[in-house]
């Protein structure tokens, strides 16, 4: 299969992002806040936007967004509507905007682990935590 010509792929934008909470947690808020952005975008713009989440720091509580060129502006302000991520509350920031991934990676603070999500999930990514799952007791 041969790969698709530049003119016809997709342009991707990278949002780097910040977490506010009152207090730090060490858990991944990637994956709540995809779920979240897909909620409020829906099941046609979450097509349109073609979300992804490259990168989340759970330190400096930072992460990137893969988005399509045409929809940051829906997803930045879907970002400003995220008030809350499960019981927690949250403010999201937008650190910056690029169109590669190296470009959005300045943006982030310097203490930031540069380490990319486990397997990068998209909306529906499957698993997001096994300990979030309840026991199968096999009826």
């Amino acid at each position: 299969m041969r790969p698709l010509l530049p003119t016809w792929r997709e342009r991707k934008r990278y949002i780097a992002y910040e977490v506010i909470t009152a207090t730090q947690t060490p858990r991944d808020l990637s994956v709540p806040l995809l779920e979240r952005l897909g909620e409020l975008l829906g099941a046609f713009g979450t097509a349109e936007a073609g979300l992804l989440s490259v990168q989340y720091d759970p330190g400096t509580q930072t992460g990137i967004l893969r988005a399509a060129h045409t929809a940051v502006g829906k997803v930045r302000a879907c970002l400003l509507m995220v008030t809350h991520l499960g019981r927690q509350e949250v403010l999201i920031r937008t650190l910056g905007i690029s169109g590669a991934l190296a470009g959005a990676r300045r943006f982030l603070p310097p203490g930031a682990e540069l380490t990319a999500v486990k397997t990068i999930k998209g909306i529906h990514g499957g698993d997001t935590d096994a300990g979030d799952a309840a026991p199968d007791d096999g009826v």
